[in-house]
């Protein structure tokens, strides 16, 4: 079959990077890659672009908006020939030269069918899913999962994977503070909508401490792990994040927070709105597109300039990574997918990747794409993971 329609193929490409393509455009699109190298080749290359084209995904807020941006990054590899595509690839390649040649680079979004991977495929390893245990101030434990709805107490309901307070004039009685602890086992991820109308959502190995309904002039919770903040907006009432020795004020903005035990390094990455981040006496403001990085080792608080989606993608259902060492790759994906790792040798933890996954595709097809570099192989039994 030979497909010739460019405006076609584009289409395609498209709906697959958006995770929108059905079974019969994923069979085509699979046969215009296996025409030829040049267009497998031209296939990733697009799908690298759109990941690195620059805040494209986070900050294009329309249907509308994204189609047109992702057709001029379209039209611009598959138009004005051969010479012009290769120059603009060059551009984002140089980028990544020294992961590609010393570990490799693993850009890729798949669902090719009858393609066999050739990791085993175990089924005890599966992406993580919606699921949480909510501790009330008695000590009672309700278990939440995907699809369960049910009201938990007055004024509180669990939906789907999202657990909602509702909020209420004057605050609690004589003006205390009830605290509900929502804790995410490893493997698992969950929604939350605070009283006041903030929506927290919570990775994996994660817990958040926080008023049932909010009284006193702020409105403060508390953080172990990581997790994503939308904070509604009251000047009257500044919002506080508590992070293992890390303090973050807003009155209404869009940050990530991820201050996991065994980390030296509290980090608060900025995407909307300003925030103050203060520690052991420090204190800094930021702006979009900043990180507040606090190291607990040697209690210094410092601010750059990040890829915000490196950070906070894991929200918007990506697991992003630039030339990081395996190591801390695999650690991430296990916190996701719930499984260990052991090596053969310390100095396979080293070797850098750059990936950029979907958080529910098949850990077999990732570590296989791994694979492909040369630089390592997989061994996979029940739960555990050796590299070697």
């Amino acid at each position: 079959m030979q497909i010739r329609d460019d405006d076609r193929i584009k289409q395609l490409i498209l709906n697959h990077v958006k995770g929108e393509l059905d079974d019969a455009g994923e069979r085509e699109l699979r046969v215009w890659r296996e025409a030829n190298e040049e267009h497998e080749e031209m296939f990733q290359r697009l799908v690298s672009m759109r990941n690195l084209e620059e805040g494209f995904r986070r900050f294009v807020k329309s249907p509308e908006a994204e189609n047109w941006a992702w057709e001029r990054i379209l039209n611009r590899t598959t138009c004005g020939g051969r010479r012009v595509r290769k120059l603009s690839w060059i551009r984002y390649a140089a980028m990544f030269v020294l992961p590609l040649v010393i570990g490799g680079i693993v850009y890729f979004s798949l669902n090719r069918e009858g393609e066999k991977a050739q990791v085993a495929v175990v089924a005890e390893i599966t992406p993580g899913k919606a699921k949480a245990e909510l501790i009330l101030p008695g000590g009672d434990k309700v278990l939440l999962t995907d699809g369960t709805n049910r009201t938990v107490g007055n004024g509180v309901s669990n939906a789907g994977d999202t657990l909602r307070y509702e909020d209420a004039e004057g605050g609690q009685p004589g003006g205390t503070e009830e605290y509900h602890l929502l804790r995410i086992p490893r493997g698992g991820e969950y929604t939350l909508v605070l009283a006041d109308g903030t929506t927290v959502y919570l990775n994996a190995e994660s817990e958040l401490r926080y008023p049932v309904k909010f009284s006193g002039e702020r409105r403060k919770v508390y953080l172990r792990g990581e997790a994503y903040f939308d904070v509604a907006h009251d000047e009257q009432k500044p919002f506080t994040v508590e992070a293992r020795g890390v303090e973050v004020l807003v009155l209404g903005t869009s940050f990530g927070v991820r201050a996991y035990e065994g980390e030296e390094n509290v980090l608060t990455t900025l995407v909307q709105g300003r925030v103050d981040v203060s520690a052991e006496g420090q204190r800094v403001k930021l702006i979009p597109g900043q990180q507040a990085d606090f190291n607990r080792e040697s209690e210094r608080l410092t601010v750059a300039e990040v890829d915000v989606e490196l950070y906070v993608g894991w929200k918007d259902g990506r697991l992003v990574f630039d030339n990081q060492p395996l190591s801390i790759i695999l650690d991430e994906l296990g916190r996701w997918y719930s499984f260990d790792v052991t090596y053969a040798n310390e100095e396979l933890k080293r070797i850098p990747y750059s990936v950029n996954i979907k958080k529910h595709e098949d850990i077999a097809h990732v570590l296989k794409f791994i694979e492909r570099t040369g630089k390592v192989k997989f061994e996979i039994n029940e739960n555990k993971i050796r590299v070697k």
